[in-house]
C-alpha cells in the first residue's frame, strides 16, 4: 500500500487537506481533471517549483509547518479493486468511480515510424488528387477532339502548302494548342492553382503526421517531390514541341519533296498533328509520376549518404555502428534505466503470457512473475489495468500494466509505462521524453517509457506497430488466398491447401493485391535471372578447366563454403540462399550445417576450428558427390559459426588465439582451392521486427491448415497426411528470437568486433544489409560475382570490387576490444561521400530549373475580371482597367466611374439607353426604315421586310457571279457547296 504523505504524479498540485472531506466536490473534482488533464501528469505536491536547491529545501520545510500531509486519495482512487479506498486517517469509504484513461491506454495508436497516409482523410485527398489529375487529362483530350474538328479552324489547316517553311510553324501551332486541350485550354488553366494548392496540401499534411524524427527528411522529401514534378512537365512539354517543330514536322516535308508521300490524296499533316498534340497532351501526365519519384530517391539518397547509413553491401570497416539504421533518434538509449527495467518486466511478463499452454504446465499469475523481480502492486482497475511500484536508487518507479488486444497467435500483448515518481508525461509529443535530470538522483534516461511486451521482448510502439502491421498483412492475404482457392485450383489443377513453407509462401502471393503481386514477381524474375547468369558463367568455367587438364590453372573452385553469420530474423537463408541456388544450378552438391548450439565437452577438448567441417576432407562430412566426372565441386553452408557461441566471454589473450586460428583457417581454405565466402547479415530492429509479425502470421496459418488437414484425411487407416512441413513452420520461430530482439545492440556490437578483428584484404567480410531484401540479394549476387574474379587471379589482381581499404582499417595486429571498437569515430566512406555530393549537385540543378522556369509575377489564384460598366456603355476602352491599372486612369479619360451605392451611374445608364434608341428611331425614319418595337407590329413587319430585301439582292449578287445559290430542299445547292469548297 501506498504509505502516507506519499503523493503519485497522478496528485494535482493542490493537497487534499486532512478535515472534513466532501464526497460530490471530490468526486466532481477529480472527473474535471480526468478530462482536462487525460495525457498529461504533474508533480507531486511536495515538489518545490524554485530552481534555487537551498531556497527550495527552505520553502519545503516551510510550507510542510502549515500544509497537511498529501494523501493519494485522488490519484489511487479508480486504481484500487472494489471501486474505492479503504478508511484512512479518520476518513470515511470513497464511492466507485470510473477509472482514469491516462495510463491504461496509450495516448495515441502506434504507427510504423516510415509510415505515410495514417489518416484516412488524407488518404482519401491523395485519391482524389490523383484523380483530379486524371480528370484533365481527359478534359485536355475532349478539348483536343473538339477543336481538331472545329470547322473555323480545320479548312484552314487543310488548305496549307507543305512544303512551305510558314506551313510548318502554322502546323506547330496547331499541334500545340491540340495538346493544350483546344477551347478548353482556359478552363484547364484556371483551375491550375487548384491542382497544385491540393499537391501542397498532401505534401504539408504527410510532413505533419510524420514521425518527429523524420520530419525534416520529409519536408524535404515531399519539397523536391513536388518540384521534380513541376520540371519532369517542362521537360517533357520541350521534347515534345522539339521533336514536332524539329523532326517530325520537317521530315514530313521531306517526305512532300520527294513524293514518297501523295499529297492530299493519301495523306494530310492534320493527322500528324493530331498525333502530337495527344503526345503533348499525356507525356505532361506521365512524366509528373516520374518526376515526383526522382525527386524523392535524390533526396532519400542524399539523406542516406550525408548521415552515412549502411549500404546494401559494404565492407565492415564501412558499417557505422552509431546511425540511424541501429540507433533511432525517436528510440531511448538500450542501457537507460528505465528500459532496461523494461526488459526485465517483459520477461517477466513473457512467463505469464506462455504459461499454461499445455502438459499440466503451471499457469503464472502476472502479480507473482512481477513480485519475483521485485515489483509490489498498490493498485488495479478496470480492463486488466494494475499498477505497480518498485525501488530502484532510493526512488519510486511505478509500474503501470494493461493487456493491449487483440491478441497475436492467442497470446495477448502488455500495454507498459513506466515511470518515476516525480516525472512528468507529455507523451503527446514523444514517446519517450526526456526530462531535467534531477539533482539529487544520478538517473540514465527518460523519466517516462511506454512500450508493449510481447512473449518476453519489450517493443517500443514502433517497433510493435512494424510488427502488428505484418501480421495483418499476412492474414489477409491468407484469407483472401482461401476464397480465391477454388478459382486457383480450376485453372492450375493444383488446389489443396498448403503443406510446406515454400509452398504456403506460393499460396499466399494469390492472396496479395494485384500490384504487389506483380512487383513480386517482378523482382523475383529478375533476381532468378541472376542467379543463371551466375551459374552459367560458373559452368563455363568448369568446362574451360576440363579443357585445360589437370596441370592448368583451376578456374572454378573445389569447394565452396557459404558462411553465414549475423542477428536472428535478417533473413541469412532466403538471402544467402541466391548464392546458394547459383551453385545449385551450376552442378555443386551444397549442404548445411548449422552451429547454433553450444560445442560439447568432447569439442572442447579438441581444436576450436576443428568442429567446423570442410568440403570433402572432414570424416564427418555426409555428402554425396556430383554427378561431376570428378565428383570435386562441393559446397558447403554454415549457418552460423565460430562468431557465435561463448567467444565473449573469453579474455582477450584467448579471443585474440582464436580470432588467428580463424585468419589462418581462412588461408587454408585459399591454399586447397576452396571459396571461403564469409557473409555477415545486418538490419534494422524495424525490419525485424516485421519478420517476428511474419513468422508469427506463419504460425498461425500452420495451426489452422493442420486443422484443415486433419480434415482431409482418408477414412481408412492408413494416414496418408504428413504435418512435417506445418510443424518446421511453427518452429520457424521460438522465444530466442524474441530475447535476440530485446540484445539487438549488444548482439550487433559482439558480430561486428568479430568481423572486424578477422577481416582481411585478401578475402574481405561481405556485409550484407537486409533492411532492402531486393536490394541487398542483387548487390550480394554481385559482390559473389567478384569474389569468383578474385578467385581466378589468386591475389593478381585488387581484392573483390567492395570499393578501397575501409576509413577504419580492419587488419590489426592487436585485437580490438568492443568498446575500444566503439570509442573510434565511424567516418563517411568514399561510396557515402560521393554518392552525397551528386545527389546534391542534382538537387540543386533540379531546383535551380524550376526556379528560372517558373513566372513569379503570374498571380496564385486569378481573381474575376472586374470592368467599368459606365466606360462600357458610352463606348469608351477600358482596357487599362481591365488590366489591373488605377481608376484614376479612367477618370482622366472624362469617363464616369462606376459605384455601386451612388444612383448616378444607373441614371447615365438609363440616359444612354434612352439616346441610344432615339437615335436609333431617328436612323430609321431618315433611311425610310421602319423601327422595330416589341409591342408594334409594324416593326415585325419592317424586320421581314428588311430581311426579304436582303435575299433578294443576295440571290441577285449571287446570279450576276453566276454562281449557283444554296438551297436546303435543292440538290443544286449542295452541289453548288461542293464546287466552292473545291475552288
Amino acid at each position: 500500500m501506498v504509505e502516507a504523505g506519499e503523493a503519485t504524479p497522478l496528485l494535482s498540485s493542490k493537497p487534499i487537506g486532512t478535515g472534513s472531506f466532501d464526497r460530490n466536490n471530490a468526486m466532481i473534482n477529480f472527473r474535471r481533471k480526468s478530462i482536462k488533464k487525460l495525457t498529461i501528469r504533474q508533480m507531486s505536491s511536495l515538489i518545490p517549483d524554485k530552481d534555487d536547491e537551498e531556497s527550495a529545501a527552505d520553502a519545503l520545510v516551510e510550507k510542510m509547518e502549515y500544509l497537511p500531509v498529501a494523501n493519494p486519495i485522488e490519484g489511487l482512487a479508480p486504481l484500487f479493486p472494489n471501486g474505492g479506498i479503504e478508511p484512512f486517517d479518520g476518513r470515511e469509504y470513497v464511492p466507485y468511480r470510473e477509472p482514469s484513461l491516462v495510463k491504461s491506454v496509450p495516448a495515441f495508436p502506434p504507427y510504423p515510424r516510415k509510415a505515410r497516409h495514417r489518416s484516412y482523410y488524407l488518404w482519401w485527398t491523395n485519391e482524389f488528387r490523383h484523380w483530379w489529375k486524371s480528370s484533365r487529362l481527359l478534359v485536355r483530350l475532349g478539348g483536343l477532339y473538339v477543336y481538331s474538328f472545329d470547322p473555323t479552324i480545320a479548312p484552314q489547316i487543310l488548305i496549307l502548302d507543305p512544303d512551305k517553311r510558314k506551313s510548318i510553324k502554322k502546323l506547330f501551332k496547331f499541334a500545340k494548342k491540340l495538346g493544350q486541350g483546344g477551347q478548353l485550354r482556359v478552363f484547364v488553366k484556371t483551375v491550375k492553382p487548384f491542382t497544385r494548392s491540393m499537391r501542397l496540401l498532401v505534401g504539408g499534411w504527410r510532413w505533419f503526421e510524420a514521425a518527429p524524427c523524420r520530419r525534416i527528411e520529409v519536408g524535404v522529401e515531399e519539397t523536391m517531390a513536388f518540384i521534380g514534378n513541376r520540371v519532369s512537365r517542362f521537360v517533357a512539354r520541350g521534347a515534345t514541341d522539339m521533336l514536332g517543330l524539329e523532326i517530325v514536322l520537317p521530315f514530313q516535308r521531306f517526305l512532300f519533296r520527294g513524293d514518297y508521300l501523295p499529297y492530299p490524296e493519301a495523306f494530310h499533316p492534320i493527322a500528324v498533328c493530331v498525333c502530337l498534340g495527344i503526345i503533348r497532351a499525356v507525356s505532361p501526365f506521365a512524366a509528373s509520376f516520374q518526376g515526383s519519384r526522382f525527386g524523392r530517391v535524390l533526396t532519400r539518397r542524399f539523406f542516406s549518404s550525408a548521415k552515412n547509413r549502411w549500404l546494401p553491401v559494404q565492407r565492415i570497416g564501412d558499417l557505422n555502428l552509431l546511425s540511424d539504421d541501429c540507433q533511432e533518434k525517436d528510440e531511448a538509449n538500450q542501457t537507460a534505466d528505465l528500459v532496461i527495467i523494461a526488459r526485465r518486466v517483459a520477461t517477466a511478463l513473457g512467463k505469464v503470457q506462455t504459461s499454461g499452454d499445455g502438459d499440466g504446465e503451471k499457469v503464472v499469475r502476472q502479480y507473482e512473475a512481477l513480485r519475483d523481480e521485485g515489483f509490489v502492486q498498490c493498485g488495479a482497475g478496470s480492463g486488466g489495468y494494475a499498477v505497480y511500484q518498485f525501488r530502484f536508487k532510493s526512488t519510486t518507479i511505478l509500474l503501470h500494466v494493461t493487456p493491449y488486444g487483440p491478441s497475436i497467435t492467442d497470446v495477448m500483448p502488455f500495454y507498459l509505462v513506466l515511470e518515476f515518481e516525480t516525472s512528468v508525461d507529455v507523451r503527446q509529443q514523444k514517446w519517450a521524453n526526456s526530462l531535467a535530470p534531477i539533482s539529487s538522483l544520478q538517473l540514465q534516461g527518460p523519466q517516462v517509457l511506454e512500450g508493449y511486451a510481447y512473449q518476453g521482448a519489450f517493443f517500443s510502439p514502433h517497433h510493435f506497430a512494424e510488427l502488428k502491421q505484418m501480421y495483418d498483412k499476412q492474414l489477409l492475404a491468407y484469407e483472401a488466398a482461401c476464397k480465391k482457392l477454388p478459382i486457383v485450383s480450376k485453372n492450375t489443377r493444383h488446389g489443396g491447401p498448403p503443406r510446406d513453407l515454400p509452398t504456403l509462401k506460393s499460396f499466399l502471393e494469390a492472396g496479395k493485391r494485384s500490384k504487389k503481386r506483380k512487383q513480386n514477381t517482378r523482382e523475383f524474375n529478375e533476381l532468378q535471372k541472376v542467379v543463371r547468369s551466375v551459374a552459367r558463367e560458373i559452368l563455363a568455367l568448369m568446362k574451360k578447366e576440363k579443357k585445360m587438364g589437370e596441370g592448368g590453372h583451376r578456374l572454378a573452385p573445389k569447394g565452396v563454403i557459404l558462411y553465414f553469420e549475423g542477428l536472428d530474423c535478417s533473413g541469412k537463408s532466403s538471402t544467402g540462399g541466391l548464392v546458394q541456388a547459383a551453385l545449385e544450378q551450376s552442378g555443386y552438391d551444397v549442404g548445411m550445417r548449422q552451429y547454433n548450439r553450444p560445442p560439447t565437452a568432447e569439442q572442447r577438448m579438441r581444436p576450436w576450428m576443428d568442429r567446423f567441417d570442410v568440403p570433402g576432407s572432414s570424416s564427418i562430412l555426409d555428402l554425396s558427390q556430383t554427378q561431376d566426372e570428378d565428383g570435386e565441386h562441393i559446397g558447403l553452408v554454415w549457418d552460423r559459426g565460430p562468431a557465435d557461441g561463448n567467444l565473449n566471454e573469453l579474455s582477450v589473450e584467448d579471443k585474440k588465439k582464436r580470432y588467428e586460428e580463424f585468419m589462418a583457417f581462412d588461408r587454408e581454405c585459399r591454399e586447397k582451392d576452396i571459396l571461403f565466402l564469409k557473409l555477415f547479415f545486418v538490419t534494422n530492429r524495424d525490419s525485424i521486427a516485421k519478420t517476428l509479425g511474419k513468422r508469427l502470421a506463419q504460425k498461425k496459418m500452420a495451426r489452422d491448415l493442420t486443422t484443415w488437414l486433419q480434415a482431409c484425411r482418408s477414412r481408412g487407416e492408413v494416414e496418408d497426411v504428413s504435418f512435417e512441413g506445418l510443424e518446421a513452420i511453427s518452429a520457424h520461430i521460438d522465444p530466442t528470437d524474441f530475447i535476440a530482439f530485446n540484445q539487438y545492440e549488444r548482439n550487433l556490437r559482439i558480430f561486428s568486433n568479430f568481423v572486424m578483428n578477422t577481416d582481411t584484404d585478401d578475402n574481405p567480410w561481405v556485409v550484407v544489409n537486409t533492411g532492402d531484401r531486393y536490394a541487398a540479394r542483387k548487390a550480394l549476387m554481385s559482390s559473389f560475382r567478384d569474389h569468383l574474379k578474385e578467385f581466378q587471379s589468386r591475389g593478381q589482381r585488387c581484392s573483390p570490387c567492395l570499393g578501397p581499404k575501409p576509413s577504419m582499417s580492419s587488419a590489426k595486429t592487436q585485437a580490438i576490444g568492443v568498446d575500444e571498437m566503439m570509442k573510434n569515430k565511424f567516418k563517411s566512406s568514399w561510396r557515402h561521400s560521393m554518392i552525397a555530393w551528386v545527389t546534391l549537385l542534382a538537387l540543386l540543378v533540379l531546383a535551380g530549373t524550376y526556379g528560372t522556369r517558373t513566372n513569379w509575377d503570374r498571380a496564385w489564384i486569378v481573381g474575376p475580371t472586374k470592368f467599368n460598366i459606365s466606360a462600357l456603355l458610352e463606348g469608351g476602352n477600358d482596357d487599362d482597367f481591365v488590366n489591373g491599372n488605377n481608376v484614376d486612369d479612367v477618370k482622366n479619360k472624362n469617363i464616369p466611374t462606376n459605384d455601386v451605392n451612388d444612383d448616378s451611374g444607373k441614371e447615365a445608364k438609363a440616359a444612354k439607353v434612352k439616346n441610344f434608341d432615339e437615335e436609333s428611331n431617328k436612323e430609321g425614319k431618315d433611311k425610310n426604315v421602319p423601327t422595330i418595337d416589341a409591342d408594334d407590329d409594324s416593326g415585325k413587319e419592317a424586320k421581314a421586310a428588311k430581311v426579304k430585301n436582303f435575299d433578294e439582292e443576295s440571290n441577285k449578287e449571287g446570279k450576276d457571279k453566276k454562281v449557283p445559290t444554296i438551297d436546303a430542299d435543292d440538290d443544286s445547292g449542295k452541289e453548288a457547296k461542293a464546287a466552292k469548297i473545291h475552288v
